[in-house]
């Protein structure tokens, strides 16, 4: 066999989607090849002060000068220097621009994007000098694309042109084996039943914050967005002509020719040439007004949600997200004053990359972060990933409530990932056309609030969605719908009575647990999908009383004709992961694994494309 005919084979049996965003689009993923990118380099020094205390000495002195801050500067351009990243290195043609970022580190940005092989060389240059705590590739992560209201699209009906099921992500828990496909929603969160005890619209506004691509007017959200604050610190991918600024708005997140001309890694990574609308998107579930006779409904009828914007044209910076997260939980930040309290309680991340949040010092610095929101009383919500494997950074960090997919019936969806760090799961739609069983299993995604441009923003619609990007912003609605009942909880409350609450994972005779020999549509468990099924009215029950001990609920067995038909035409969804083999430590240096096989989801691209051999250590889901 050729080396294309073992990359397409690969890539069939990794299901090797055409787009690395945590959503999915409701066609078959095409395979594509792409290379992850890194803008720029981020490295903390030996003994580094934080950024707090250099501006704490700065407000102190008379003239606003930091002795410790500026020998800081004077050391890190001597690293530079020594390691000739002053000049051009690797066709970067200039010294780089610095930034701070996180508590007492630094990103270092060149004149043009790099791939995440040349981003590696540089951080292993660095990395090898004495002064240096760490240094990473500052990569960019990829999004991670289911009481009666008057909302038309909220129903069920043929005169909803967007999605004939309406919202049935909305709807109650109904249905049994024997029912038809459309009656049968085990696995719903229920906020049907939420808003008949707790209604949406009484409970106070707490706000979320989402940090994504950003916001587009729409007449579906107006009045529940909050001031929030555009993070994208490269222009080149920004899209709005400036770097960091007060204004969220997404510009679209398309990659146009000149955008190619001008920097051919955006090329050569193949990201999207049309504009993808996420951040409005997730924002339409969580925080669309509701019962106002129009559009759609929104899982919590007072949110309001902080758009926060961190991602542009081809992802999003690790450094930017970082940042996003410290200012949401109001931490100190440069530029930014500190607050007594969180701007939001609740954040939302639909990004991730493939990496883990302990093999890598960069890793390291997204946890830094979550911990330190955790510490002020905020709860971090991040999106499993879409490769069918282990679950994506930061959904896998710890202090992190890592979200699954699941179809409407209540198993696991056929892209989502899956392991020991999820702590809960629900639906995130799962397509007809995608795996073995999705004629037969799949549903019509999640309708929320869009833009109808192609590239740059066009007027307000809607749109059907799948993704674990989509199941996140389900679990971060419940959240602000338990804090508007008791906003005295704490993280480790809101945690805790996530998991209290949870109905138990579906049962089946017919459907195989998941795996990585079954990683498609699978029966989920506790070790797989995190303690059991989203519920929210038992959820709001926790919250009112968090000393009380809920009533046990009976796991629901799916076993439907459908099921069975699905499994006689073929005995599982999916084929098996790829096995990625173990090696010493040796070559590859502290990943531990060298990878010139195969690698989960998109990251096969990138070694289909460079032909580069990667290290990089293997993220085993568990069994």
């Amino acid at each position: 066999m050729n080396n294309a005919a073992m990359t397409a084979t690969a890539l069939a049996l990794l299901g090797f989607g055409g787009t690395a965003w945590a959503e999915l689009p409701a066609a078959a993923l095409a395979p594509v090849f792409r290379p992850q990118l890194a803008n720029g380099l981020i490295v903390q020094l030996r003994d580094a002060p934080t950024h707090a205390q250099v501006a704490r000495e700065q407000a102190q002195a008379a003239d606003g000068h930091s002795a410790r801050g500026q020998a800081h500067r004077e050391r890190l351009q001597h690293v530079l220097q020594a390691a000739s990243l002053d000049r051009a290195t690797i066709d970067v043609p200039s010294a780089p621009r610095i930034a701070d970022t996180g508590s007492a580190s630094q990103v270092l940005r060149f004149e043009r994007m790099m791939t995440l092989d040349e981003a590696r060389r540089l951080a292993k240059r660095l990395a090898a000098r004495g002064d240096v705590l760490w240094a990473e590739p500052n990569t960019l992560e990829r999004p991670q694309q289911s009481t009666s209201v008057s909302d038309p699209y909220y129903f069920a009906n043929a005169s909803n042109s967007f999605n004939t099921e309406g919202q049935w992500w909305l709807f109650g828990v109904n249905g049994a084996s024997g029912s038809a496909k459309a009656d049968r929603r085990r696995g719903v969160p229920d906020f049907l039943t939420a808003w008949g005890t707790f209604n949406g619209s009484t409970a106070a506004a707490v706000p979320v914050a989402v940090l994504d691509t950003g916001i587009t007017p729409h007449a579906d959200l107006a009045g529940h967005i909050g001031t929030g604050y555009d993070f994208v610190s490269t222009v080149a991918s920004a899209g709005d002509g400036g770097g960091r600024d007060t204004d969220p708005t997404d510009p679209g997140d398309f990659v146009s020719s000149d955008d190619r001309t001008a920097n051919p890694n955006f090329f050569a990574s193949d990201c999207g040439a049309t504009s993808s609308w996420h951040g409005t998107k997730i924002a339409g579930l969580i925080a669309a007004l509701t019962n106002n006779n129009a559009g759609v409904a929104g899982a919590n009828w007072n949110a309001v949600v902080l758009p926060v914007r961190v991602a542009g044209k081809c992802g999003a910076e690790v450094a930017d997200i970082v940042d996003g997260i410290r200012w949401s939980a109001g931490l100190e930040l440069t530029g930014f004053a500190a607050q007594s309290l969180p701007r939001a309680r609740i954040i939302n991340i639909s990004f991730g990359g493939t990496a883990d949040c302990t093999s890598t010092d960069e890793g390291r610095l997204y946890q830094q972060a979550i911990d330190a929101a955790r510490a002020v009383g905020a709860v971090v919500v991040a999106a499993a990933g879409n490769e069918h494997t282990a679950p994506t950074r930061p959904a896998n960090c710890s202090n992190v409530i890592g979200v699954g997919a699941l179809n409407r019936d209540g198993f696991k969806a056929t892209y989502s990932n899956f392991g020991s760090s999820l702590v809960i799961s629900t639906v995130g739609g799962d397509p007809t056309d995608s795996g073995n069983w999705g004629s037969a299993l799949g549903d019509s995604g999640l309708l929320t609030t869009s833009n109808g441009g192609s590239t740059t923003a066009g007027s307000a619609t809607y749109a059907s969605v799948f993704g674990t990007s989509f199941s996140a912003p389900l679990v971060s609605a419940a959240i602000s719908l338990m804090l508007g009942r008791n906003g005295a909880l704490t993280a480790d409350q809101i945690v805790a009575g996530l998991q209290a609450s949870a109905r138990p994972h579906v049962t089946s005779t017919v459907m195989a647990q998941c795996s990585d020999a079954n990683p498609g549509r699978c029966i989920c468990t506790e070790a797989t999908c995190g303690k059991g099924i989203l519920d929210v009215p038992r959820a709001l029950a926790y919250a009112a009383a968090p000393s009380t001990t809920l009533s046990p609920v009976a796991a629901a067995n799916i076993d439907s004709t459908d099921l069975t038909n699905a499994h006689t035409a073929n005995t599982q969804d999916r084929s098996a992961n790829p096995v990625v083999p173990t090696t010493p430590a040796g070559p590859c240096g502290r990943d531990n694994v060298c990878a010139g096989a195969m690698q989960p989801g998109w990251l096969l691209g990138l070694l289909a494309a460079s032909g580069a051999l990667l290290c990089r250590r293997r993220r085993r889901a568990a069994q």
